[in-house]
């Protein structure tokens, strides 16, 4: 299957590409790139900054590449590409692909605005790049997901995210098929990434996708030296799919190669709205909307009972400890949203931790595994966000909302103006603000731009 994973991947070219895959293409790159920007001046890029003096290290005869917000210092490939991977994941705000389980974005696009600007890639190379490599994440995810996630706890952003890097890399230094596949394939070899941290709320997601990109990028610059990947690298008796198969045993490896070329998988993305887990987010938007029709405040309520499915049941935590913790706890998210009508920021999650009406809210939440939802899930594997949300208020009412998917996956997608909200967001009280317009219509009309040096500067 590799062989065929890459044999596609060389051949695409942008005249390929379907009206809404290009649309598509450019919005991840867009939501990533707010991403990077908010993760460049958050309060973990602190750490991320620190990490660049300690670990900055410059290949040989490699030009070097800029670093996002910081002007007029250029670095190593490597060095960028590590850095940007996690500023794309502090504000836990990056796209992801829900068959796959993983978060595709916050690995691919930090990796394709670094290594275009070594290769002076044009727009269309671009799009055209990030839409194989899209493909390659999504089909390989497919395949192992739900099972890899759910049984073993690995997480498809770094499981994924390596091999389809690989093929990021490759189109962009327009590699050959031979060296695609040998790119991706080994690759493949040195895979992995675990989801311990959402327990404790530690430094593992932010990590992962640097991971992921490192590991492809690496795999590359091996092939081109004449280093070999196995042919059977995906479906061999010790490959990919065997590896990390579910404690089942199930692994659906029957649809990788489906409408190769024709159905991109960029177009099934998913965008965030909320700065948390994406098991939460139907809890969340429940939250909101019943906050919203009934006119809700903390005072008004008196209980909220989240019934759900074992998947977002995992997620009850009621005193998390760190922020990333508590972008994984239902009661403190759910708590945050009920009370401010978001729960967006890196900030809002810092202050809430203080907040004596959200923690007093926190009390009044429970989370319930119930029946008919884990029915629901196992009907529709995929709808894993699942939530059926009950409050109710000290004068007796009762209001409910069952919210089986939430806004931003393809059931309801973002349209431009979203994203421009999203964006605009994103970029608010840092250098970047006063370009803002100017960013988000370079990358709107990428097909059309010769490099992308602007990007990573102000």
């Amino acid at each position: 299957m590799i062989v065929e994973l890459a044999n596609y991947v060389t051949r695409l070219q942008y005249e390929d590409l379907s009206e809404r895959a290009i649309e598509v293409g450019k919005q991840v790159i867009l939501d990533s790139y707010g991403n990077m920007v908010f993760g460049r001046y958050s309060e973990t890029s602190e750490r991320i900054l620190e990490y660049a003096r300690l670990a900055d290290s410059i290949i040989k005869n490699e030009d070097l590449v800029s670093l996002i917000g910081e002007q007029d210092v250029r670095t190593s490939t490597d060095h960028a590409v590590f850095i940007h991977t996690m500023m794309a994941r502090c504000a836990d705000l990056d796209d992801g692909y829900r068959h796959a389980m993983g978060h595709p974005g916050s690995v691919l696009v930090p990796l394709l605005l670094s290594m275009a600007q070594l290769h002076r890639n044009d727009g269309k190379q671009m799009i055209t790049a990030i839409v194989a490599a899209y493909d390659v994440y999504a089909r390989l995810g497919e395949a192992i997901n739900p099972f890899m996630y759910r049984e073993r706890g690995f997480d498809a952003t770094g499981v994924c995210g390596a091999v389809a890097a690989a093929a990021l890399v490759s189109k962009l230094t327009n590699a050959d098929a031979k060296q695609t596949k040998d790119a991706m394939g080994i690759a493949s070899l040195f895979t992995g990434g675990l989801i311990e941290y959402q327990n404790d709320g530690t430094s593992g997601k932010i990590l992962c996708s640097g991971w992921a990109a490192l590991t492809g990028l690496r795999a590359v610059r091996l092939a081109s030296c004449g280093f070999t990947g196995p042919d059977a690298a995906l479906e061999g008796k010790y490959g990919f799919f065997q590896a990390f198969k579910g404690t089942s045993g199930h692994c659906d490896t029957s649809h990788v190669l489906e409408g190769l070329g024709t159905d991109f998988k960029v177009t099934y993305i998913y965008f965030k709205r909320h700065a948390c887990q994406r098991g939460l987010h139907a809890t969340l938007d429940a939250m909101l909307e019943l906050r919203e029709d009934y006119s809700l405040t903390p005072s008004k309520i008196k209980s909220v009972d989240v019934r759900t499915s074992s998947f977002v049941y995992r997620l009850t935590n009621p005193k998390p400890k760190t922020a990333i913790g508590a972008q994984a706890s239902t009661q403190f998210t759910s708590a945050v949203a009920l009370k401010y009508g978001r729960m967006d920021s890196e900030e809002l999650i810092f202050n809430s931790f203080t907040d004596p009406e959200v923690q007093e809210l926190v009390q009044k939440i429970t989370v319930t595994l119930d029946d008919e939802v884990q029915q629901y899930l196992a009907d529709h594997p995929t709808h894993f966000c699942a939530a059926h949300v009950v409050i109710t208020t000290h004068d007796g009412n009762i209001y409910e909302r069952w919210m089986p998917v939430p806004l931003g996956d393809m059931e309801t997608p973002f349209g431009w103006n979203m994203l421009e909200q999203k964006f605009n967001q994103f970029l608010a009280g840092t250098p970047f603000d006063g370009y803002k317009q100017e960013r988000f219509e370079f990358i709107r009309n990428l097909e059309h731009m010769n490099h992308v040096d602007k990007l990573l500067r102000f």
